[in-house]
């Protein structure tokens, strides 16, 4: 059986921002993908779609405190004699929580996506001009 490797997302979508901030995100093979940076693939992504999604999204998430990341892989289905084909399947699903900036200024304002397995990923980001 084959595997493809995990090289860089293939889609992303905001699926909502409001009861619940919610992001779809797609990598295009599983092979690295437990390993991947994943919080710092969704702020590029979200960066990707310029200035007004960033700031709708990280106000949805602000207020809200946290949103939830559905990410999927495609990888290979073997169809015994008649081939592989391409198809989508299931990763995970991870809380991402939206950790303010102390109130005394002495830290700034970061992400926080939760991995029930292995941790943690912190991404600290810029202060807003």
């Amino acid at each position: 059986m084959r595997t493809k490797k995990a090289e860089g997302v293939q889609r992303f979508e905001i699926i909502a921002q409001d009861p619940r901030p919610s992001l779809y995100l797609c990598y295009d093979g599983l092979l690295g993908l437990s390993s991947r940076p994943l919080l710092r693939d969704i702020l590029e992504e979200l960066q990707r779609r310029g200035n007004d999604t960033i700031r709708s999204f990280l106000g949805s998430l602000r207020t809200r405190r946290s949103a939830l990341v559905h990410v999927y892989f495609n990888d290979f289905v073997s169809y015994g004699g008649a081939g592989d084909a391409v198809a989508e399947f299931f990763f995970g699903t991870y809380l991402l929580l939206h950790d303010p900036p102390p109130p005394d200024g002495s830290g700034r304002e970061a992400l926080i996506l939760v991995h029930p397995a292995s941790g943690s990923e912190r991404i600290e980001l810029e202060p807003a001009n």
